[in-house]
């Protein structure tokens, strides 16, 4: 571009310069998303508390999260149960017409468990997982973040009767 600013491809140059720069302020901004908010700083607990104010606090939806901030985890299985909220408050807002949503967090000796679960319009789980690509992305990214971590997934719902879907990782190290 510098060394032939009359070229008759400077524009293509220019362009290309551009849609790369974006690119890279898109992929930072993706990375960014991808840093549990204030994990190092709050408990697991505090931080879905924290979510539901700010990221999940609709007109017409109650969000109630109950977690103790006592439950003491991997780094790693946080941030997991953290995207799993996340991807599972971001279902209810899209798609359930919920009024209330609940999140909860408890934990044994051996794992832990989140439950999600709304009083919306409820699905089929079924055809849900088994529907065309990217018609249930969240389910199946939320599945397989779960399997990765040697954990347990489970969606119960109908129409008509809200959804509920329960999460059990194992609290051991998986870095």
């Amino acid at each position: 571009e510098r060394a032939s600013p009359d070229a008759p491809t400077v524009g293509q140059v220019r362009l290309a310069r551009e849609t790369a720069a974006a690119g890279l302020a898109e992929t930072r901004r993706f990375i960014r998303e991808l840093t549990p908010p204030l994990l190092d700083e709050q408990s697991i607990g505090g931080a879905l508390r924290r979510l539901a104010a700010d990221s999940w606090d609709r007109p017409g939806l109650a969000v109630d999260v109950r977690a103790a901030d006592a439950i003491a985890l991997p780094m790693d299985v946080q941030s997991a149960l953290l995207r799993v909220a996340q991807g599972a408050m971001a279902n209810v807002l899209a798609h359930a017409h919920a009024t209330h949503a609940t999140v909860t967090l408890s934990s044994s000796d051996a794992d832990v468990r989140l439950v999600i679960a709304d009083d919306g319009v409820g699905f089929t789980p079924e055809q849900s997982m088994t529907a065309p690509d990217g018609a249930s992305f969240g389910l199946r990214a939320i599945r397989e973040r779960v399997e990765q971590f040697g954990g347990s997934f489970e969606v119960r719902s109908a129409p008509g009767e809200g959804a509920q879907l329960t999460v059990t990782l194992p609290k051991g190290d998986h870095e």
